[in-house]
C-alpha cells in the first residue's frame, strides 16, 4: 500500500474515534404528553464520514422506557440504536491529609483545656453556693443573729445566688458550643484518617450519565439529521377549566387548560407540546367473557367447597400486582389568578391545531415552552370557546331559603372536553368551583352561579288544610304546603321551584297520593315536584299543593 494511502486510512480512522468519543448533549425539541406518560422527541445535526459513524448523545431522560427507543435520519443509515447508562470515570485524588489531621488534634486539645476550665469554674461556683446555703445565720442555728443581721444576710445571699446561676449559664451555653464544635471536629478526624490509611476515596459518587447511542453508515461525506425519541412514564397532564358566564349575551366562555407536570429528571427547554387523551399507561386487553353457571340448590354446597378450595390455592400463588397511574391532585388556588396564563388568549386559537382519530384528540401548539423537571404544573391554555346558554333561578325551599341562579349549556359535546375541576365566573366576578363530568348521560350540562338574595322564597304547612282521618281499617293524612315567592328585583325573573312527596320503599299498604300539585311536574320515581315560574318585578307568587297518605290504621309508619 501506497505509504500517503496508508497514512490517510489512519487520519480517517482517527477522526472517527475523536467524532464518536465527543458526546452530544440532546435538546428535547417536541414532549407528545398523555394523561399518563409523554413522548420525547430530540433531533440532531451531525457530521458523517465515509463508512460506519457512532454517535453518542447525552441529556437523555432517566426514566426512559428503553424498549421504546427508535430512531431515523436524513443524509445517512442508521444501522443501530440504543440505550445505555454508564458512570464517569472519576480519577482518585492522591492527597495528603497530615497537615490537617495535625491542625484538627491540636483544636481538639485545645477545646478540651477550655471543658477543664469550664469544669473547674463550675465547681468553684457549686461549693460556694453549698457554703451559703449552710450559712448558719441563715439556716437559723446562730446564737448572734438579730433581724437586721438577718436581713442584711438574706440580701447577700440572694445577691450571690443569682450571680452564680447566671455564671453557671453562661458557662453551660460556652460548653455547649465547645461539643458541637469537637463533634464536628471528631468526624472529620475520623474520616479523614481513613483517607490516610486507603479504606475509601475522598471523591464524590458521579451520578449516572444516560446517553443514546446511534450508529450510522454514509457512503461519502456530509452532514445528517438524526431524530431519535422515546418514551417515559414520568410525566402528565390534568385538564381544568375556567368557565366564564356573561349575562348580556347569555354566551359562557368555556377556557380549556392542561396542568402539565414532568418528572424526566432533565428540563424541557424551549420544546414543543403535543397534549394527548390517550393514556398508553393503560392495559390495552379486551375484557374476556367466562361462562356464567347457574345450578339448582341441590349444587350450592358442592360449590361452595369447591370456592373454599380455589381459595385456599389462591392464597398459596404469588399476588399479581398492577402498576396504577399517578392520581394527579392539583389545587387550583394554587394556580395564577390574574389571568397572566392567558393574556393573549384571544391569539392563542392561530398556534393550536385539534386533530381527532378514533381513539384519541390531540392538540398539537405551535408554541415553545419551558417546562422544568420536578416543578409545579404548568397552566397550558389549549382552546376557549363561547357556547350558548340559558340563565335562570332555581330554589328548593324544603332545604334552603335561598335562589340560586342556574346556567344551562347545551352543545358541550362538540368540545371534547375531560373530566376534570372548573373554576367558575359570572360577569367577571369569582363565584367558586365545580367538576365538569362529560360522560353524563343527559345533553345539558347545569352550572350554579351563586344565590341571589332579593328573592324572598317561603316554605310552609297550612295546618288548616292538613288533617288526619280514621276509616274502617285505613288511616289517611293529609297535608298541604304553600310556597311563595316574591321578587324584589327590578326586572322580571323566570324560577324553577322544587318540592317533594314521599316515595314508598317496600310493600303495597302504604299509598302515597297527590291530591292537588297546582300545576307541578311528577317524577314518581323519586317524587319530585317542580314548577317553572315566571315572576314579574315587585310580584309575589303562591303554589300550593296537597298529598295524602293511606295506611293500615294499626301500623307505624317510618320517614314521616
Amino acid at each position: 500500500m501506497h505509504p500517503k494511502l496508508f497514512f490517510s486510512l489512519i487520519l480517517l480512522s482517527i477522526a472517527q474515534l475523536v467524532l464518536a468519543a465527543k458526546p452530544i448533549s440532546s435538546k428535547v425539541q417536541k414532549a407528545t404528553v398523555y394523561l399518563q406518560g409523554a413522548h420525547l422527541y430530540h433531533q440532531e445535526t451531525v457530521n458523517l464520514q465515509t463508512g460506519n459513524n457512532e454517535f453518542i448523545f447525552e441529556n437523555i431522560s432517566a426514566n426512559i422506557i428503553e424498549n421504546s427507543l427508535q430512531a431515523s435520519s436524513k443524509g445517512g443509515t442508521v444501522m443501530e440504536v440504543q440505550y445505555r447508562s454508564y458512570y464517569k470515570e472519576v480519577k482518585p485524588v492522591v492527597r495528603t491529609y497530615t497537615k490537617e489531621i495535625a491542625r484538627i488534634q491540636d483544636s481538639i486539645e485545645l477545646f478540651q483545656f477550655d471543658l477543664q476550665e469550664i469544669h473547674n469554674k463550675n465547681y468553684v461556683l457549686e461549693t460556694e453556693k453549698k457554703m451559703l446555703l449552710n450559712f448558719k445565720l441563715i439556716k437559723g442555728e446562730s446564737t448572734k443573729d438579730s433581724l437586721p443581721l438577718l436581713v442584711n444576710a438574706m440580701d447577700f445571699t440572694h445577691t450571690r445566688l443569682n450571680s452564680i446561676y447566671d455564671q453557671s449559664l453562661i458557662l453551660e451555653k460556652r460548653r455547649s458550643k465547645i461539643d458541637k464544635h469537637m463533634q464536628q471536629l471528631n468526624e472529620r478526624l475520623k474520616q479523614l484518617q481513613l483517607i490516610e490509611s486507603g479504606v475509601y476515596q475522598e471523591n464524590d459518587q458521579a451520578a449516572p450519565i444516560h446517553q443514546v447511542v446511534v450508529s450510522m453508515y454514509a457512503e461519502s461525506p456530509g452532514t445528517a439529521v438524526i431524530n431519535f425519541n422515546y418514551f417515559i412514564p414520568s410525566a402528565s397532564w390534568q385538564p381544568v377549566y375556567e368557565l366564564h358566564a356573561n349575562p348580556s349575551d347569555n354566551k359562557m366562555m368555556v377556557k380549556y387548560f392542561a396542568l402539565v407536570s414532568q418528572q424526566s429528571e432533565i428540563n424541557w427547554n424551549q420544546t414543543l407540546l403535543t397534549l394527548s387523551s390517550s393514556n398508553p399507561m393503560e392495559q390495552n386487553i379486551k375484557p374476556v367473557l367466562t361462562p356464567w353457571y347457574i345450578s339448582l340448590q341441590q349444587f350450592v354446597q358442592m360449590r361452595k367447597q369447591q370456592q373454599m378450595s380455589n381459595a385456599q390455592l389462591r392464597i398459596l400463588a404469588p399476588a399479581k400486582v398492577s402498576a396504577k397511574s399517578k392520581n394527579l391532585k392539583e389545587d387550583l388556588s394554587d394556580q395564577d389568578d390574574n389571568g397572566s396564563a392567558y393574556a393573549e388568549s384571544k391569539a392563542i386559537e392561530e398556534y393550536i391545531n385539534i386533530s381527532e382519530n378514533l381513539i384519541r384528540t390531540e392538540y398539537d401548539i405551535k408554541l415553545k415552552y419551558e417546562i422544568l423537571s420536578g416543578t409545579k404544573p404548568h397552566k397550558v391554555m389549549i382552546k376557549q370557546e363561547s357556547i350558548g346558554m340559558d340563565l335562570s333561578f332555581a330554589a328548593v325551599p324544603k332545604l334552603s331559603s335561598d335562589a340560586f341562579l342556574m346556567a344551562d349549556v347545551s352543545g358541550w359535546e362538540s368540545l371534547n372536553l375531560l373530566p376534570g375541576n372548573a373554576r367558575i365566573y359570572f360577569d367577571n366576578g369569582y363565584i367558586g368551583e365545580t367538576f365538569i363530568n362529560p360522560q353524563s348521560e343527559t345533553d345539558t350540562l347545569a352550572f350554579n352561579l351563586g344565590r341571589d338574595k332579593s328573592l324572598v322564597i317561603q316554605r310552609r304547612k297550612i295546618k288548616e288544610k292538613s288533617r288526619s282521618k280514621i276509616l274502617e281499617t285505613d288511616k289517611v293524612e293529609s297535608r298541604t304546603i304553600e310556597l311563595l315567592v316574591r321578587n324584589t328585583k327590578s326586572v322580571g325573573v323566570t324560577i324553577s321551584l322544587e318540592d317533594q312527596i314521599p316515595v314508598v320503599q317496600g310493600g303495597s299498604e302504604i299509598k302515597v297520593t297527590l291530591v292537588e300539585g297546582n300545576g307541578a311536574q311528577l317524577e314518581e320515581v323519586e317524587g319530585k315536584l317542580t314548577w317553572r315560574l315566571k315572576v314579574n318585578s315587585k310580584e309575589t307568587k303562591k303554589v300550593t299543593f296537597t298529598y295524602e297518605i293511606r295506611y293500615p290504621k294499626d301500623k307505624v309508619v317510618f320517614g314521616l
